[in-house]
């Protein structure tokens, strides 16, 4: 059964990994998320996940990203000891740099389903390139963790992540969003064309690039592309459609929903 067929028959996939790399709990400003309460988020979340075929999900807590309740990554180890599919974004805000890495700690030493930590330049105003980062670059290199990092916009475009994989190269960075927009999309193919430890995540690339998976993956390696979802904010159903549709061969698809993924993860049998 070819993989677009799953989705024409509205059939849960079966027999492939499928690893959404790029999700969150919690309730922005904006957009408008229908359901405020991250416990019965989890709930519908969860029935997406089983609907689709999604094995793992990654998330990370809104609340750590867009304040300073940096404990909220604390209350999601609590919902992955509950939810064996989960994993885990450890929020790290440069502000606050000692709070964020200690409670990376925490987590991490909690659950090795924490894969690493997630920033997010845009909504705490501060480019990735400045000095309060070094001590998450630093952490992350010394443990050997991935660090996804929003990439689309004037204080995360991906020309400032340009010298950052050379100098932490036993941390694997991957740009969420691939850039967004062009030119962003095409710096983001170059960084990972360029460096082994450099990955792109798809999420909202397809609706704001206007270009498919073929078109990504005649650019650049299709194993340096990973499937996310942005989950609350984008629809599930409609990014993993622009896989099963794509005009790919199955076996390039089957890696970019999960394989991929699982080659950086210790924490996935």
């Amino acid at each position: 059964m070819r993989l677009s067929e799953y989705a024409e028959e509205g059939l849960p996939l079966r027999d492939v990994l499928v690893i959404d790399i790029h999700c969150h709990l919690g309730c922005p400003s904006n957009p408008f998320v229908p359901y405020a309460d991250e416990k019965e988020q989890l709930v519908r979340f969860r029935k997406s996940m089983d609907r689709v075929g999604v094995d793992y999900a990654a998330i990370s807590m809104l609340r750590g990203l867009s304040t300073d309740e940096l404990e909220a990554n604390l209350d999601l180890a609590g919902m992955m000891k509950e939810n064996d599919n989960l994993l885990g974004w450890v929020t790290y805000i440069p502000y606050l740099s000692d709070k964020s890495l200690h409670i990376a700690e925490q987590c991490l030493a909690a659950s090795d389903r924490f894969i690493g930590l997630k920033v997010h330049p845009e909504v705490n105003q501060y480019r990735i390139d400045q000095e309060k980062y070094e001590p998450m670059w630093e952490f992350a290199d010394e443990k050997g963790l991935l660090v996804l990092a929003h990439a689309w916009g004037p204080n995360s475009d991906p020309a400032l992540f340009a010298d950052i994989p050379a100098r932490y190269k036993n941390m694997k960075l991957l740009l969420a969003h691939l850039g967004g927009v062009e030119p962003a999309i095409t710096t983001s193919m170059q960084l990972a064309n360029r460096y082994d430890n450099v990955y792109l995540d798809l999420t909202g690339s397809f609706i704001s690039s206007q270009c498919t998976l073929k078109q990504f993956t005649e650019r650049t390696d299709p194993d340096k592309l990973l499937f996310s979802s942005d989950m609350t904010f984008l629809s599930l159903y409609s990014e993993i459609g622009n896989v099963l549709y794509a005009d790919v061969p199955d076996s390039v698809k089957e890696r970019i929903l999960g394989l991929n993924a699982k080659r950086l993860l210790t924490c996935i049998p």
